[in-house]
């Protein structure tokens, strides 16, 4: 039993002659009715009906009947969710345990010291690859690795003192330090990267620069069997966003190093500090994987002959060594601002350096930012401020002796004679300092001219007239001004 609607209002019972549920039927009887007439026999007789045309999709059944293909739809597609919703499940546990477990392996003090959320990416200017948080002290969660970053730190001398200290992070960089130290381990193992300090010379005082590294690892806490070690690398701040983005290969700039053609670091930050730049410097302090390092000593670098005859100048990696380790002091007792060398004896080092020719074996952890607290002239030199004494340009003549002048005139003479640097020395002294300092260089910072050589004590152009005599008299004109 089927029920018409018409006009959606009129509700009229309507059964199939064949007396089964037959649309196609309906349907036909349904189209041979005109649009305006409608008749339907009913249990009362016929009915006349004035409606709109009707149709099949007007009709309903009374005996509403389930839709098994639907039904039969619906569980599959429920049972599909389910097992999809399972695997992604499933997926994220057995990553999250994998990343754990793989977080357990590599856990050391490379890793990220405080949570992923506390760094947001460009926050300084490193680049949109590089996420960083800038440590506060006053900050519950930042103050422990605060101190101990300043620890390592040390004191910097040279006139710098610590302005900001960043945390930075490369996800992708990190990654690739991660599988690098695989790397290094696999290579450990073989034959050819093993050292073979037989077939060089002085064999005692190269093991003991290799003890000295030793040392090193030890300061750095991890569970791999790798080597690594804790190194600062002072620079330009302008540098960092392309340095920290694509590594320390990323600058293409590698001058002819003094020990070696790659990139220098130190363990010492102070040592460091020592090639900063004089505008936005700052210090980079990376951890660095060791493989087979070569003990440089003083016979690969005399003391008493030019850089460019030392017997790594502007090479690569020796051998099958993979990096270059050089314990260095001042040549002389003068402050000197670049020239360190190894020294006869081992144990007086006081710094040292550290060559490394593969970027993937550095990962940049922090950033330490730098400012000046002295001029770096007077720093570097260690030079007094000269006394400004005014300048008189008032003729001495033969007739009148000016005893002021001639005082300062015997007093220049008297400080060039006792080894004392003069008025004019001082002032030429502080210039050239200025000049000498940086030659803008922050990959290798080892050039073999004149700006890595200290600064020599110019004498200003002054005629020597021995003071027992009268013969001053007839060198100066009487009739032009004295200089001072």
């Amino acid at each position: 039993m089927y029920y018409l609607y018409v006009n959606a209002t009129l509700q009229l019972p309507f059964e199939c002659p064949s007396g089964h549920p037959c649309r196609d039927e309906i349907q036909a009887a349904l189209e041979q009715t005109p649009p305006t007439l409608l008749q339907l026999t009913t249990e009362n007789g016929n009915v006349t009906i004035e409606a709109e045309k009707p149709t099949v999709q007007g009709l309903k059944s009374s005996s509403s009947k389930p839709n098994l293909i639907g039904l039969i739809v619906g569980i599959v597609m429920a049972v599909l969710s389910a097992l999809l919703l399972v695997g992604v499940t499933g997926y994220v546990i057995v990553r999250r345990r994998k990343q754990k477990r793989q977080d357990n392996e590599f856990h050391g003090a490379f890793d990220l010291p405080i949570t992923q959320k506390y760094l947001k990416r460009n926050q300084h200017g490193y680049g949109t690859k590089v996420f960083s948080c800038e440590l506060a002290e006053q900050n519950p969660l930042h103050s422990t690795f605060a101190r101990c970053v300043k620890n390592w730190v040390g004191p910097l001398g040279n006139g710098f003192k610590i302005k900001a200290i960043d945390i930075i992070q490369n996800r992708d960089k990190f990654n690739h330090f991660r599988q690098q130290i695989e790397i290094v381990e696999r290579r450990m193992e073989q034959s050819v990267f093993q050292p073979n300090l037989n077939l060089e010379n002085n064999v005692a005082e190269r093991e003991k620069v290799l003890k000295r590294l030793q040392n090193l690892y030890n300061q750095v806490d991890h569970k791999r069997k790798a080597k690594i070690v804790r190194v600062w690398h002072g620079c330009d701040k302008e540098v960092l966003p392309k340095l920290l983005a694509d590594g320390f290969s990323s600058l293409a700039v590698r001058n002819n190093g003094w020990f070696g053609k790659g990139m220098y670091f130190s363990s010492s930050a102070q040592y460091a500090s020592r090639y900063c730049p004089e505008e936005n410097p700052c210090l980079l302090m990376c951890y660095v994987l060791v493989l087979n390092p070569f003990p440089v000593i003083s016979s690969d670098a005399p003391k008493y002959v030019k850089p460019i005859q030392f017997r790594f100048y502007g090479r690569g990696n020796h051998s099958t060594y993979q990096c270059h380790f050089i314990p260095v002091s001042p040549v002389t007792d003068k402050t000197s601002k670049m020239n360190f060398r190894p020294p006869e004896r081992i144990d007086d080092a006081r710094y040292d350096e550290l060559v490394v020719f593969e970027s993937a074996n550095i990962l940049p952890q922090v950033v330490v930012h730098l400012e000046r607290t002295l001029p770096p002239s007077q720093k570097i030199r260690n030079v007094p401020t000269p006394k400004v004494i005014p300048r008189t340009n008032k003729p001495i003549t033969m007739e009148t002796k000016n005893h002021d002048q001639n005082d300062n005139v015997a007093n220049r003479r008297r400080r060039r004679r006792n080894g004392f640097p003069t008025e004019d020395t001082v002032e030429m002294n502080l210039i050239k300092a200025v000049v000498d300092r940086y030659d803008g260089d922050d990959y290798d910072r080892r050039q073999p001219d004149d700006r890595r050589q200290k600064v020599n004590n110019y004498n200003a152009s002054v005629i020597d007239i021995p003071m027992n005599d009268n013969s001053w008299r007839k060198i100066v004109n009487p009739n032009q001004p004295f200089d001072r």
